[in-house]
């Protein structure tokens, strides 16, 4: 699986979002504002008889940043996109318009709608990047809440009504493509038993880095939250969690009650408890050598903010660490590491792998479940 540098949002902050808070609350018909966009579970054994069970649509994983948009048009006739992600951070982004099917002329754009994707920065031949906006699911359009239906109806109106006017305004209008901020696409989908193609083709095909499948009923409707049929795979070394690091210096050998700067601190992993509070997990598995290269020049850095890690023994053996949580990334667009809840979740997967070679050898009865269920369909009808 390969990394890449995980893109910022665009767009200027809205500094006063109470009203598309409330707007998305409406439209959602949530008691109160939270982030809407589901969550998935993580992949164990009892996820496999899952996927035989039921018709999944499967997705590579993508290195990006997750972000829904409101799409409206303001009481001066103007069409307002606002992306926001996890932490409910409000952006309002210029030159992009999203119209209606209905209009040839592309002058009505979609208001009270709001759509799920995420940002991905992808590394051209040519060494260029460009930002593109994968979409992958449709929450509401026209005020029509869509959440209790199928993915396939979700992803019908995803693709009609949403991303086909924009290509076809971008085809009839080929100025407007350099002025937009980014390109939208829609994210492809296949069915589970198509997971080969995905594995062989796909993925090694991306432009933009990669972490594993998601995995998605295709019957289930869409979850404001945490999502039992959204079901997230990750290799054994891609497994990942979110802390809180806690720097701890050593004492300076000269100057008594003063941090050393200079050496290599113990990096403490904490686990969000909920509220405020946090706990230690582990301590960072990173070298002498690492920590100077990578953190030397700003020590402090690190202190205080949210770490991705991924666990890998294989390394913590190999170069002998105290633990096999290596540093990934700044998760700066959560404001919080994951919940313990979810720390016990990905520690359970972690014992409960499922491997790649696995997951293809399962296909054949994925594909024969599949046809039968298809098969019994059809003799109802």
């Amino acid at each position: 699986m390969n990394h890449s540098t995980v893109p910022n949002i665009p767009g200027i902050p809205v500094k006063d979002d109470r009203f598309l808070r409330e707007k998305v609350t409406k439209l959602l018909q949530m008691r109160n504002y939270r982030f809407p966009g589901a969550q998935p579970v993580s992949f164990g054994a009892a996820q496999l008889d899952e996927l035989e069970k039921e018709d999944y649509y499967v997705a590579e994983k993508s290195d990006g940043v997750r972000c829904l948009a409101l799409l409206l048009v303001d009481e001066y006739k103007d069409h307002k996109v606002y992306l926001f992600d996890r932490k409910s951070n409000f952006h309002v982004v210029d030159n992009i318009r999203f119209p209606i099917p209905q209009d040839p002329h592309f002058r009505k754009c979609h208001t009270d709608t709001i759509i799920d994707g995420e940002f991905v920065l992808d590394t051209e031949p040519d060494g260029r990047t460009q930002l593109r906006f994968l979409l992958f699911d449709c929450l509401v359009i026209a005020q029509k809440l869509l959440t209790t239906r199928d993915l396939m109806k979700r992803l019908g109106y995803l693709r009609n009504d949403v991303i086909r006017p924009h290509h076809a305004m971008l085809k009839k209008n080929p100025h407007m493509v350099k002025h937009q901020p980014f390109s939208v696409e829609f994210k492809e989908q296949q069915f589970t038993y198509h997971l080969d193609t995905v594995f062989k083709q796909i993925i090694p095909a991306l432009k933009h880095g990669n972490d594993g499948l998601i995995f998605t009923s295709v019957d289930a409707p869409y979850a404001l939250g945490t999502s039992e049929k959204m079901i997230k795979w990750k290799p054994l070394n891609e497994n990942s969690i979110d802390f809180k690091v806690d720097l701890k210096f050593p004492g300076s050998s000269t100057i008594p009650g003063v941090p050393d700067l200079t050496a290599k601190p113990r990096v403490n992993l904490l686990v969000w408890q909920g509220d405020d509070r946090y706990e230690y997990f582990n301590e960072l598995g990173i070298t002498e050598m690492e920590w100077k290269q990578t953190f030397g020049n700003n020590p402090r850095k690190m202190d205080g903010r949210i770490i991705e890690c991924n666990y890998d023994p294989e390394i913590q053996e190999k170069l002998n660490l105290p633990s096999p949580w290596r540093f990934m990334r700044y998760r700066d667009d959560k404001p919080d590491g994951n919940h313990k809840s979810t720390v016990s979740k990905v520690l359970e997967s972690i014992r409960d792998a499922v491997s790649q070679e696995e997951l293809i050898e399962r296909i054949p009865r994925i594909r024969d479940a599949w046809f039968e269920r298809k098969k019994q369909q059809e003799e109802s009808d």
